[in-house]
């Protein structure tokens, strides 16, 4: 009981902690603009290596499974269609946020937690300046931009990859490949693909600036910060995952009805 206890009370201080920064974000909007682009520019090009590289590979294993199936029934007209809708729904956001947690999240509670053990965060405060604006908005603002971007190029890379694998392995031509993706990918699959990778990359941004902003204990205590980022962010990304999959599902069966 005292370890879900402590569990709730961590999840409720990242929400409290997340609507903090918000606040401070809406309060003071314009004046972090370039802070946030500087951010969004060094996240991108710590993780678009990782991600191409993920990306082309999911693709290619998405390919393979998927073909493993289709070629029962023979559907293999629409193997493009079912792995990209796939890529966009589910395997995508899930992906990309799991890098970012490891990477950046990581990366990002380990800075804060340095600056707050070395009292880097006292001396911004003593000197009249808002740590939360200063230091944490930007990046919480730069992980939600960066995943929703990561996004487009991981999803681009995949589709390249599954392209290449499913030519070389089961003589499919490109085109032909391409021609099912919309049958199977409307406008509801890339807000799927959207609202998911949004609220992946909230939980990572809030959770690793969390944990770093209230790091505490000197190097030992950083490293524990560090560990429970990465557990808190994962738990919660799997949580969110179905949460998202069921809350989605039920809005496009009501909307079908309306529309219909």
């Amino acid at each position: 009981m005292k370890v879900l206890a402590n569990f709730f009370h961590q999840i409720g201080g990242m929400f409290l902690f997340a609507r903090q920064v918000k606040r401070t974000w809406l309060c003071t909007l314009g004046s972090n603009t370039p802070l946030v682009i500087e951010q969004v520019g060094s996240v991108g090009l710590r993780s678009i290596s990782t991600v191409c590289f993920a990306g082309f590979f999911v693709g290619a294993i998405l390919v393979i499974q998927l073909q493993l199936m289709l070629a029962q029934y023979d559907a293999s007209a629409m193997l493009g269609g079912l792995n990209t809708s796939a890529c966009i729904r589910e395997v995508g956001p899930l992906i990309i946020s799991f890098l970012l947690a490891g990477k950046v999240g990581a990366y990002t509670t380990a800075e804060l937690g340095t600056m707050r053990v070395t009292e880097q965060i006292d001396a911004i405060r003593c000197l009249g300046t808002n740590p939360l604006q200063y230091l944490v908005v930007p990046r919480f603002v730069a992980i939600v931009v960066s995943s929703l971007l990561l996004l487009v190029f991981g999803l681009l890379i995949g589709l390249f990859g599954s392209m290449v694998v499913a030519s070389w392995l089961y003589n499919i031509n490109p085109l032909q490949y391409l021609q099912s993706v919309p049958r199977f990918c409307g406008g509801w699959t890339v807000f799927c693909g959207v609202a998911k990778s949004a609220v992946y990359g909230t939980i990572v941004a809030s959770v690793s600036t969390y944990k770093g902003y209230n790091a505490s204990g000197g190097a030992k205590g950083v490293g524990v910060a560090v560990t429970e980022c990465a557990v808190y962010t994962n738990l919660l990304i799997v949580f969110a995952n179905t949460f998202m999959s069921i809350l989605l599902d039920g809005m496009h069966e009501i909307f079908t009805m309306v529309v219909g």
